[in-house]
């Protein structure tokens, strides 16, 4: 392929690693020793300590006191926190920075092929690798952001899936991940930043939306490989279900690995995700963003009563899936005949249905689902964050 211009070419000597975390100082410890381990041929790490308070800048700079560390006095999300890193990076001259959660563990030969796709394509603006589940290295955790402005905002691609599965060449794509991208110091400086207002989850895709605008690409590698644990810094704020998620019956799903669950991240991803509409969005668009939740909420609590959420999440879930489950399949609880069945219809739907709705409100199985709801509704009327309740402050 034809080199982009020698004043755009980035060498690694040319790129700050920033590794951003709050608390969990166990994984920014892993995430370094990767880091050390890794071929990075002159780049430098940055750590950004968000506020913790478990001890991990004084932990990084005992046990890697070649890296930088500024310690902020108190959580900013995932947007401050790296803005604080990308604004120390280009005032000391960084023509890249690699954005790299702290829950991460890098293949050795990651930082090539990223730094590859910036030398092919003077456009490329954000370049990110493909992200595998830590507790299934062979198995991608998602590979790339699809925008598509309804329910969620945006389509996962990838999840659950082997790379060779159709996520094995480079391609452009609507959003990056951020829990690793490297982005061109040119194009933050003639967009911008993160917007602070997301605090967490979106806020890449609505950088990428912005330099998409500007003429820009964003592109997915998926041979800069890394291992991400799952948003580790907001697992410790989740309750423990009452009721393990499993599903009651029904064929076994493809690839079939526990999905990750966390209300708190779905409230952020919900309000985020109208924000975003805010910004980007059109008549046309916002009314379609509002029927598909209006549409997309009712069969998330279906799936929530069935145990049937790997389902919805893998885009499986359907309302005729589950009204024939719940009202027709045996596994279910119904019993006699096909026309029996069919007799006891209405009366499972209002009866049983309610109930069975209570109990997985008291088995705590339905907390995802309020905080989703919230979420929506917090963004509609543009509150604040609430971070305190949220635990993140």
């Amino acid at each position: 392929m034809q080199l982009v211009p020698r004043k755009l070419r980035v060498a690694p000597a040319d790129v700050t690693i920033i590794v951003l975390g709050w608390n969990r100082k166990d994984d920014t410890l892993a995430c370094l020793e990767s880091l050390r381990q890794a071929t990075l041929d002159g780049a430098s790490v940055l750590v950004v300590d968000n506020g913790s308070r478990d001890g991990t800048a004084e932990a990084v700079r005992a046990a890697f006191p070649e890296v930088r560390v500024i310690a902020l006095p108190e959580n900013r999300g995932y947007a401050g926190g790296n803005n604080a890193g990308m604004r120390a990076a280009l005032a000391a001259g960084a023509r890249a920075v690699l954005l790299l959660n702290n829950d991460t563990v890098v293949e050795p030969s990651f930082l090539r092929p990223l730094l590859d796709v910036f030398n092919t394509n003077a456009r490329a603006a954000a370049v990110s690798g493909a992200v595998l589940r830590a507790d299934s290295p062979e198995v991608l955790e998602v590979a790339y952001l699809d925008v598509y402005f309804g329910h969620g905002l945006v389509h996962r691609r990838g999840v659950n899936a082997m790379p060779g599965e159709g996520f094995d060449t480079v391609r452009n794509v609507d959003a990056a991940l951020g829990s690793c991208v490297l982005i061109r110091a040119s194009a933050l400086q003639a967009i911008g930043l993160l917007d602070e207002a997301f605090f967490a989850y979106h806020e890449e895709v609505e950088w990428c939306m912005r330099a998409r605008k500007a003429g820009y690409e964003v592109l997915f590698q998926p041979y800069a490989r890394v291992w991400h644990g799952g948003s580790r810094s907001t697992e410790a704020l989740v309750k423990p279900l009452g009721t393990p998620r499993t599903q009651k019956s029904g064929e076994a799903l493809p690839n079939a690995i526990p999905l990750s669950w966390n209300p708190v991240r779905t409230y952020l991803g919900a309000r985020n995700a109208v924000r975003f509409i805010r910004l980007h969005a059109g008549l046309r668009r916002r009314v379609y963003f509002a029927l598909s939740s209006l549409y997309a909420v009712p069969l998330e609590l279906l799936a929530v009563v069935m145990g049937r959420e790997e389902d919805l999440m893998l885009g499986l879930w359907t309302y005729r899936r589950a009204f024939v489950r719940y009202c027709l399949d045996p596994a279910e609880g119904n019993t006699g005949g096909l026309g029996t069945r069919l007799l006891r219809m209405p009366l499972r739907l209002l009866w049983a249905f309610p109930r069975d709705v209570v109990r997985a409100h008291r088995a705590g199985r339905t907390a995802q689902l309020v905080e989703h709801c919230r979420g929506l509704w917090d963004g509609i009327r543009d509150r604040p964050l609430p971070l305190e309740r949220l635990g993140l402050r």
